[in-house]
């Protein structure tokens, strides 16, 4: 697969001298010396699989890995409703009904949208299917189904996830495919941050993958990891790289390619302690 993540010696090289290893230490069991020479010296980028491992080896995290090179403005406020709709996509439902209650009669029109949307994830997660759909139309209306705006894509796909567990197959590839026809590989949504995208990445690649339509999985999985490395973040991609793995898994013309996305898979999902990855990727 070769994914590549650079500009990333300097980082590596302050917490080694920080933790006071040598290059010889830091390689041990994970590469040799001469590669860990290289990437501080940003002759060479890590795959994957070794930069977890020396991740795992530095105490380092993901974030700590890609925050210096975020693409977002760092001095950038997050606003209420953005904390809010991260945690709901994160099914972290704990006081999000509280939240939302204390933001009543303190959103503009413009807010509408996205407090709908969360609503109608919210009543999603709680298996209120009913609620949920009614309310992402709502969602509907008020971005008239423009399909460059992020609060459409993200109703399209709730209302699939909807259907999918009213096993109604049909409406559900429906929703989906409204969200296909309106990607384009660059994944550029004006009004969409970071997790946002690869959250629509990831799970559509599942809900393919639960379909058996693996050369949309494919396409999703791939498109989601390579904005993640164009954007320098870290969201799902244990997930997307299982996708693309299970994508691939039949075909004999890829089984290198196979081998690669399973194994960062369960590093990522080690690293990540995504005991639900790890319980599926066991299986």
């Amino acid at each position: 697969m070769g994914v590549l993540f650079l500009f990333l010696g300097s980082i590596i090289y302050n917490k080694r001298r920080e933790m006071n290893l040598t290059q010889i230490e830091l390689a041990d069991d994970i590469c040799t010396q001469n590669t860990i020479s290289k990437i501080e010296k940003h002759n060479t980028a890590p795959t994957v699989n070794i930069l977890i491992k020396i991740c795992l080896k530095l105490n380092l995290s993901l974030n700590d890995v890609f925050s210096d090179f975020s693409s977002r403005d760092s001095v950038e406020k997050e606003s209420a409703l953005d904390k809010i709709e991260h945690d709901a996509l994160s099914f972290k439902l704990n006081e999000i009904d509280q939240k939302m209650s204390s933001l009543q009669g303190k959103l503009n029109n413009n807010d509408m949208k996205q407090y709908e949307l969360i609503i109608g994830i919210v009543e999603y997660q709680k298996n209120n299917i009913d609620e949920s759909l009614f309310t992402l139309d709502k969602v509907l209306q008020l971005t008239k189904s423009a399909n460059d705006d992020i609060y459409t894509l993200l109703a399209y796909l709730f209302k699939g996830l909807g259907y999918l567990k009213q096993s109604h197959i049909d409406r559900a590839q429906y929703y989906f495919q409204m969200i296909s026809d309106s990607f384009e590989e660059k994944l550029e949504i004006p009004n969409a941050n970071e997790l946002e995208v690869l959250f629509l990445c990831k799970t559509l690649a599942k809900s393919f993958i639960d379909m058996k339509l693996y050369q949309k999985a494919y396409r999703f999985s791939h498109c989601g990891l390579n904005y993640a490395q164009r954007n320098h973040t870290s969201y799902f991609l244990d997930e997307l790289s299982y996708s693309a793995a299970c994508a691939v898994k039949n075909d004999p013309d890829k089984k290198d390619q196979y081998d690669d996305y399973y194994n960062l898979a369960y590093y990522l999902a080690k690293f990540n302690q995504n005991k639900n990855l790890l319980k599926e990727i066991n299986h």
